[in-house]
């Protein structure tokens, strides 16, 4: 294996998996292994299409993110609304998890919280925010001791050297990114001559998930950051 496809933050956007997959194969990647970060879930149109879709792709590693957690293990509605703003978003998150049937829910629930390979030939440490805590995101400064990690979470990519001469790599949001560029977001992982990274940015049709979102619950809300690609 020379490359390897890292996604991450789908956020039940089946369009923009569907464009980043298609990317990926006029790229020659089409069958290259892929790296999942989490989060295939909530903030989205397409949660159950969305999670079919990633069941049929070659995912050599995989880890489970915050909305993935939140979809799987029973989470009281006063969380749910603290978290998701209030009873609408809490109302979006138990649409989506009434949307998922038995089989998405057991896959989604199966991922490790992180895991750790070598490819390239370098080891690599990978989680969906950071190492044990799924919703506070990897500290770049802290960590010296020369580890590569590959993470998600804050649909914001990067590639970056860390204090102590690891690689890290966030490819940032398929499905919502957040730093105001609204094209779906993933990584590349190449090995020769060494390890790097490359983040690609894909264009696909925000306007009709924006559209397909005005039958879903909190849609409105979500379209909103969709369209600016930012929370605010």
């Amino acid at each position: 294996m020379d490359r390897l496809v890292i996604i991450s933050d789908i956020h039940a956007n089946l369009a923009a998996l569907e464009a980043v997959r298609a990317d990926a194969a006029r790229r020659g990647l089409g069958a290259a292994p892929v790296c999942f970060l989490g989060d295939a879930v909530n903030m989205g149109p397409y949660p159950a299409e969305t999670v079919k879709a990633l069941r049929g792709m070659n995912i050599l590693h995989r880890v489970r993110g915050n909305h993935d957690r939140y979809a799987t293990q029973l989470q009281r509605r006063d969380f749910l609304e603290k978290y998701f703003l209030g009873p609408e978003g809490a109302d979006h998150a138990e649409w989506t998890v009434r949307r998922l049937d038995g089989e998405d829910k057991a896959w989604l629930a199966d991922a490790p919280v992180e895991t750790s390979f070598t490819v390239c030939g370098a080891g690599f440490a990978c989680f969906h925010a950071s190492s044990g805590d799924d919703e506070t995101g990897f500290h770049l400064h802290g960590s010296g001791d020369g580890t590569n990690v590959i993470c998600g979470h804050i649909h914001a990519p990067y590639v970056k050297t860390l204090p102590g001469g690891g690689l890290a790599i966030n490819p940032g949001s398929v499905g919502s990114p957040l730093d105001g560029d609204t094209r779906a977001s993933y990584a590349v992982l190449t090995c020769a001559p060494a390890p790097s990274a490359e983040i690609i940015r894909v264009d696909y049709d925000v306007e009709s998930v924006i559209a397909d979102l005005a039958r879903v619950p909190w849609g409105a809300a979500i379209g909103r950051v969709l369209r600016k690609a930012s929370l605010f």
